[in-house]
C-alpha cells in the first residue's frame, strides 16, 4: 500500500466560512452556499439540494483552504459585478471542466487562455448578453486572476484581494500567502497584519507612525486600513 503524500500547504484546510468571507469582502452565507450547497424548495413544492460549486478542503469541518480562496475570488469577481445566477454559473463551470479536463478548471493554468472564453461563451448563451457584456465579463475574470501569483508549476501561491468596494484598485498592498502568519492578510513586503494595523489605529496610532515602524509607504498602511473596512 502507496504511502499518502503530505497536503500541500495551499491545500490544507485553514479557514473557517466566516473568515474566507472576512478576507474576500464577501457575506458568510454566499461562502456558505458556494461552498456547502442548500436547500430549498421546487416549484411543485418539494425538497431539492443545491450543489455547491467549490469542494472545500475538509468538508465534514466546513473548512477552506488558501486554493479554495482563490477559487471564490474569481467567482465572487463576477458575481458581484454581473448578478450571475448560481445555476447558471454551476451550468457554464460544469461545460469548461468538462472542455479543460480539470476537476478545478478556475485553478486550471488553462482557464486564462481559453477557459475564460470557454466560460463566458457559454454563459453569455444563457444570459443572452450583448458583445459589450461578454467584454466585461471577460475583463472582471482577467482581472480577478491577475491577482493570483503562481509559482513555476501553475500552483497558485499568493493572492492579493481586492482593498476597494469597487475591485478595480491596481495596488498590491495587502496579500494572503499560506506560508506567512498562517495565510492571515499582511501588509505586503513587511509581514505584519492588516487586523493589527487596525487596531492601532482604532488606539490612536498615525498612518505615519505604523509606516515608520513597518519601513512601509504610508500608501500601504491606508489599504490595509481600507481592507480592513471592506471586510468589516
Amino acid at each position: 500500500m502507496k504511502a499518502k503524500l503530505p497536503q500541500s500547504r495551499y491545500e490544507q484546510a485553514a479557514y473557517s466560512m466566516s473568515e474566507a468571507a472576512r478576507i474576500l469582502g464577501m457575506p458568510s452565507a454566499t461562502v456558505r452556499a458556494w461552498s456547502c450547497g442548500y436547500p430549498y424548495k421546487s416549484s411543485t413544492g418539494g425538497s431539492r439540494q443545491f450543489e455547491p460549486l467549490i469542494t472545500p478542503a475538509d468538508v465534514k469541518s466546513k473548512l477552506l483552504s488558501f486554493a479554495n480562496l482563490c477559487e471564490l475570488h474569481v467567482l465572487s469577481a463576477i458575481r458581484k459585478r454581473h448578478r450571475v445566477s448560481l445555476p447558471k454559473v454551476r451550468a457554464s463551470l460544469e461545460f469548461v471542466q468538462t472542455k479543460l479536463n480539470s476537476a478545478r478548471p478556475l485553478l486550471d493554468t488553462q482557464f486564462r487562455t481559453n477557459g475564460i472564453d470557454l466560460f463566458v461563451e457559454h454563459a453569455s448563451t444563457l444570459l443572452n448578453v450583448s458583445s459589450d457584456g461578454q467584454q466585461a465579463l471577460r475583463g472582471d475574470f482577467e482581472r480577478a486572476l491577475s491577482r493570483i501569483e503562481r509559482d513555476s508549476s501553475g500552483t497558485p501561491i499568493r493572492l492579493f484581494p481586492f482593498t476597494r468596494v469597487s475591485g478595480g484598485d491596481a495596488t498590491r498592498a495587502v496579500v494572503v500567502d499560506p506560508m506567512l502568519a498562517f495565510g492571515r492578510p499582511i501588509i505586503s513586503g513587511a509581514g505584519v497584519k492588516t487586523d493589527v494595523i487596525r487596531s492601532r489605529f482604532n488606539a490612536g496610532d498615525s498612518i505615519a507612525e505604523m509606516a515608520a515602524d513597518y519601513c512601509v509607504e504610508a500608501e500601504s498602511i491606508e489599504e490595509a486600513l481600507r481592507f480592513e473596512q471592506l471586510a468589516a
